[in-house]
């Protein structure tokens, strides 16, 4: 792509997407008065899970769009990856670690923690993943099928770079995470040492020796593992100038999106998103210490943001599907559709969050772990752990 002034950035962008631009910094803006008025005890952590899943939510809507219909917002369809991913490693290390640090040592706690993450991951993946496999039999129309070891492969979250659920590539690092963190919690004498080491080598290989890398050294686990190391800063040290860092943070992004549409520098931009994204995080994480409300949508959307990071693949093939049966893109434009298919995809994920996911782990739980009283969490992380 050709290399653009910034000074001129505001003539090269369509008027759609100058509304875009404005109404993402509006968007900003608003986070951060949110962090400083309307904090709970960190519900704004929990919120941030939401708002970085709608960002990947988004990065795939636009590669969709584009591979259908040559159209995209910002050249997203083009882009290796938006930042939401790193976004929601950040997020989910930070939240293991919060809730789970004190257990660190607590070798029976390894068990149950790890009992706790498989009854959260699997059951809404197998259930979506076997909805995905017989939605693309009754309707060849909407791809290819697929093999006996590719539907294995992604029951059980085997590393694969095409999953059936799309996005669940990531869960496979998360998981890997979830095993790293479970030896820590088991024995910290043994692997403490184990996964210092661990980290160096993957930061080694991904700057130095990127060709090689592999999923047993790969920086998206280590994004995770950064998380958990912000969580470990919040905890135990009294740090300021927390809306600088939210500000550095979105800026940070800001620079990378730019980039990836002028491609006016030679970056690493899952090491920025990483950074930036640490940054953005420990900021909301400091200020998020208030006990106060927050809106109860926003509120939702972190609690099913799990239900929305699982579904979203599905349900945006199936309404822009609906959308081109009905004539409905060809009516609204791209980008009217575009809103509205986020609009049907996210209330969906909803619905299948109260529906599904949350009745169906509470049972789950109780039949795991009876009805023993849990240890008390802050309300809007509870969901969570």
């Amino acid at each position: 792509m050709p290399i653009i002034p910034l000074m001129h950035l505001k003539n090269t962008l369509k008027p759609i997407e100058i509304q875009i631009l404005t109404f993402g910094l509006y968007l900003a803006k608003q986070v951060l008065i949110m962090v400083e008025n309307k904090a709970g005890r960190l519900s704004m952590v929990q919120v941030s899970r939401g708002i970085a899943i709608l960002f990947v939510l988004i990065g795939h809507l636009n590669i969709l769009y584009y591979s259908k219909f040559q159209y995209d917002w910002f050249y997203m369809g083009r882009w290796e990856r938006t930042g939401g991913v790193d976004f929601f490693f950040i997020v989910t290390g930070f939240m293991i670690y919060y809730l789970y640090h004190r257990h660190i040592g607590v070798q029976s706690k390894a068990r149950e923690f790890l009992l706790k993450r498989l009854i959260r991951i699997y059951p809404l993946l197998w259930i979506f993943t076997i909805v995905t496999i017989i939605l693309f039999r009754l309707f060849p129309s909407l791809g290819n099928g697929y093999t006996t070891e590719e539907i294995i492969k992604s029951l059980i979250l085997f590393p694969m770079k095409e999953p059936i659920i799309s996005s669940a590539w990531s869960l496979s690092h998360v998981m890997f995470f979830y095993l790293l963190f479970a030896s820590l919690m088991f024995s910290p004498r043994v692997f403490k040492p184990i996964l210092i080491g661990w980290a160096s080598a993957t930061v080694f290989i991904e700057l130095v020796f990127p060709e090689v890398a592999s999923f047993l050294f790969s920086f998206s686990t280590l994004e995770i593992v950064c998380g958990s190391l912000v969580a470990y800063l919040m905890l135990n040290y009294k740090l300021g100038y927390s809306t600088l860092m939210i500000i550095l943070g979105f800026a940070g992004f800001l620079f990378v999106w730019m980039n990836n549409v002028y491609d006016f520098a030679a970056i690493h931009a899952p090491l920025l998103y990483c950074l930036f994204s640490m940054l953005i995080m420990l900021g909301i994480s400091i200020k998020d210490r208030k006990v106060r409300e927050i809106p109860k949508s926003l509120s939702l959307m972190g609690d099913a943001s799990y239900s929305i990071y699982i579904t979203h693949g599905p349900f945006l093939q199936l309404y822009i599907f609906i959308f081109q049966k009905l004539h409905v893109i060809g009516s609204l434009g791209y980008f009217l559709s575009m809103c509205l298919v986020i609009l049907c995809t996210v209330l969906s994920a909803c619905a299948v969050y109260k529906i599904i996911e949350k009745p169906m782990s509470k049972k789950l739980r109780s039949m795991v772990f009876g009805r023993a009283k849990s240890p008390k969490v802050s309300p809007a992380i509870a969901k969570t752990s």
